[in-house]
């Protein structure tokens, strides 16, 4: 009933911003609605910030504070001014709010990670993070254009404002030390019998060789012997190989079978479970996948990891497409598929199945 009762308010308000001058820019409506909500909730005891987003502090942290320039990891739950919670980084709180899908577990419940910069994160975070200190948790109550990097050409979440609760974590110099030694502890941990790397921050190991004959029952019932193919997969061969890719915790973002799929709570009826064909060298796939692919046989099976240059990079996946509208707006379409973030490590377990020409 309470959310009922602001929400009336607030569309009133809302409304009448919008009657009493039609010029009015959309970001004037945003600003009048968000201050009408700070004195109905906050009864005006809180003030905003020079760029226009206001600051409650729960907890000041004892750690310490980044600089412009610097990488973070944070916690970060959002809601809209309802207090209705819309989205969560920690797994016990997607569950708590009802927002965990036990049949589709897509999303990979970790700390943010961003550059804080704003041209590359949040203006509202680029500002309030060089303010807080590791340990700290502020709550942000943020007009929509604030929730986009700088010179962005869309803005989150049309006409909302929202609330995030965010809890600085960590502050990371150099993120690609920071990666590499994820990945020599991982190797350290699980495969200590590895003791060389292909190229710097990727690790492989065969875990199959397929025998040198197999055989087979031809069309009058006799057993015949088919040898192994022993082409390499190199540049400009086409292969057919079925995966799973999981990140360092275990966690599996993709696979292209189909009861690994179903065993992860990640099985999408819509697609394909064919076994993945590409060219070697063509940049269809990540370079530390292609490399993986090239220590194999035919029939042969293998793992390997590596550091997120031979993957996604500084950027990562965001999960999103990005296409314009008939008017000409940019808009983003989820692909269902898990977000991986910057300078994250990955895992592929691999077979070959097949090399053509």
């Amino acid at each position: 009933m309470k959310k009922q009762i602001l929400l009336l308010a607030l569309t009133s308000m809302f409304m009448m911003s919008c009657a009493k001058e039609e010029q009015e820019s959309i970001e004037d409506i945003q600003d009048r609605l968000l201050k009408a909500y700070i004195t109905v909730v906050h009864l005006d005891s809180i003030q905003p910030t020079e760029l226009g987003y206001y600051v409650i502090r729960i907890n000041e942290g004892t750690g310490a504070t980044p600089k412009k320039g610097d990488w973070v990891k944070w916690e970060q739950t959002q809601r809209s001014l309802d207090e209705t919670v819309l989205s969560v980084t920690e797994k016990n709180q997607a569950i708590q709010y009802g927002l965990y899908n036990s049949n589709m577990q897509t999303v990979h419940y970790v700390p943010n990670f961003g550059y804080v910069d704003e041209l590359y994160m949040a203006r509202c975070l680029a500002d309030i993070f060089p303010k807080m200190k590791v340990g700290a948790k502020y709550r942000l109550i943020v007009p929509p254009r604030l929730l986009s990097a700088a010179g962005s050409s869309s803005q989150q979440s049309g006409y909302a404002s929202y609330i995030l609760d965010i809890t600085l974590s960590e502050v990371i110099d150099i993120p690609q030390d920071y990666e590499l030694n994820q990945v020599i502890e991982y190797r350290d941990t699980y495969y200590p019998e590895i003791t060389d790397s292909l190229i710097y921050g990727m690790y492989y190991k065969t875990t199959f060789v397929a025998p040198d004959t197999t055989w087979t029952v031809d069309s009058l019932g006799v057993n015949v012997p088919i040898e192994k193919d022993t082409a390499s997969a190199i540049d400009g061969k086409t292969v057919y190989v079925t995966y799973v890719g999981r990140f360092l915790d275990g966690f599996v973002f993709d696979t292209n079978i189909i009861d690994s799929a179903k065993a992860h709570n990640i099985y999408d009826p819509s697609r394909s479970y064919d076994t993945l064909s590409f060219t070697i060298g063509s940049g269809s796939s990540v370079y530390g996948f292609d490399k993986i692919v090239q220590q194999l046989k035919t029939g042969d099976a293998g793992i390997g990891f590596f550091r997120s240059e031979w993957g996604y990079g500084v950027n990562g996946n965001s999960g999103t497409t990005t296409s314009v509208n008939e008017y000409g707006e940019t808009v983003q379409t989820s692909t269902g598929s898990t977000i991986i973030q910057p300078y994250t490590p990955l895992f592929f377990d691999v077979r070959l199945h097949k090399i053509t020409n």
